[in-house]
């Protein structure tokens, strides 16, 4: 029984890393509005079990969580908008109504009991929220969506970026024109986009789904025993650190792309890893896990520690190459030159050579040309130059016919 074995060094970019902040920093709403925009700003009671919900066609809405029992509204609008907020079977919704048309943009910053499910949704929204325990929905056509905590979350955009950080329970972040970076969750991971790159960092996780079809996937988190990661990408590159040991059945699929890991592979016997299309699987440990890579034009990279997407990676070499100038300490003051001897007649090109330099150097260069050129070919050379060059045309024209005149 004989076994293929692969030995690939560690890619450059497999390296252990501190975890990289967020990639999209958190959306700045406008607090209070410009000075001249009506402000409200009302308080309601809530009963533990009530969600929010909130529909917001355009605007910013910020939510934060706090420990009590009731939810803080704060708008700025229109001048012929009213916000209200009504509580009916167990569901506070907050609007926006017009004294005529639909209401034009509200930004909204809304406090609300940690243990309150949140739903948002809007055309032109851009949403953060921050703090709560409890499941987390927004849905947005036209706007990013950035949400630290909550349980399960889901976020859908169309041309938004989408951030999830800390969720505790199941998340799903669809979005068609963006990317997806998902960081430090404990739950089942679902991301899928079309035009963008999708992170997963520090995933602690038995289900994970990520595709793209334009775009890299980079995964960093533990392989659970039992657990199910598919990763897939049309026109991009599956980079995968294991943050160590694993238990995993590999799956690698690529077409026009390379494969490279920072250990030894041993593939079953028969199967190699042939140049262009490739199609193999190995095992990790006790292969409990099932671990599927696949890229039709792009490289698979799999590494045992922590290793940066592409994007982190095109930062570092930018922030090094702005890294700031060490300051140097003033320096004493120095003392005036002495001033130099005369030099000495001709040239000393140890020194740098002085104003005048050219100019002098192409006279006495003709001046010894001409001296030079004498002495070699002799003081007549140009009149016997031209006197046997016009004998020679004579002798080798001797015999054409004479060039007819006019």
């Amino acid at each position: 029984m004989t076994a293929a074995l692969i030995l690939i060094g560690a890619p450059s970019f497999a390296q252990s890393r501190d975890a990289a902040p967020d990639a999209q920093q958190p959306i700045q709403a406008r607090p209070g509005g410009p000075d001249n925009l009506p402000k409200s700003d009302q308080t309601v009671d809530a009963v533990k079990g009530t969600r929010l919900v909130l529909s917001n066609n355009a605007g910013e809405v910020v939510v934060r969580s706090w420990d009590q029992d009731k939810v803080r509204i704060q708008a700025t609008h229109g001048a012929r908008d009213t916000v209200t907020a009504e509580t009916t079977d167990m569901t506070l919704r907050i609007r926006t109504r017009a004294s005529r048309g639909p209401a034009g943009l509200v930004d909204y910053q809304l406090t609300v009991p940690k243990w309150m499910p949140v739903n948002l949704s809007g055309t032109y929204l851009d949403a953060t929220i921050d703090g709560t325990s409890a499941e987390v929905t927004v849905e947005t056509v036209h706007g990013n969506a950035r949400v630290s905590g909550g349980g399960a979350v889901t976020v859908r955009s169309v041309e938004g970026v989408i951030t999830i950080d800390k969720a505790s329970g199941r998340v799903q972040a669809t979005t068609v024109n963006e990317g997806i970076r998902v960081t430090n969750v404990t739950g089942e991971i679902t991301a899928e986009t079309t035009n963008g790159d999708i992170v997963i960092d520090n995933a602690q996780t038995s289900n994970l789904e990520a595709s793209t079809v334009n775009g890299d996937v980079t995964f960093n988190g533990t392989i659970r025993d039992n657990g199910v990661y598919r990763l897939t990408t049309h026109g991009g590159d599956i980079r995968v650190g294991l943050g160590g040991a694993g238990n995993a059945t590999v799956f690698v699929r690529t077409f026009q792309g390379d494969f490279a890991a920072d250990f030894p592979v041993q593939l079953p016997e028969g199967q190699t890893a042939r140049s262009g299309s490739k199609r193999f699987n190995f095992t990790l440990g006790t292969g409990s896990a099932r671990l599927e890579l696949q890229s039709f034009n792009g490289d698979i990279v799999l590494a045992r520690k922590a290793i940066v997407s592409k994007e982190e990676e095109r930062q570092r070499r930018r922030d090094m190459g702005r890294a700031p100038q060490a300051v140097q300490p003033p320096q004493p003051p120095q003392p005036a030159p002495a001033p130099k001897p005369p030099k000495p007649p001709g040239w000393d090109f140890d020194e740098p050579f002085e104003a005048g330099f050219e100019r002098d150097f192409e006279a006495n260069f003709e001046k010894n040309f001409e001296v030079n050129f004498e002495k070699v070919f002799g003081k007549d050379f140009e009149k016997n130059f031209e006197r046997d060059f016009e004998k020679s045309l004579k002798e080798f024209t001797k015999g054409w016919p004479a060039r007819p005149k006019g």
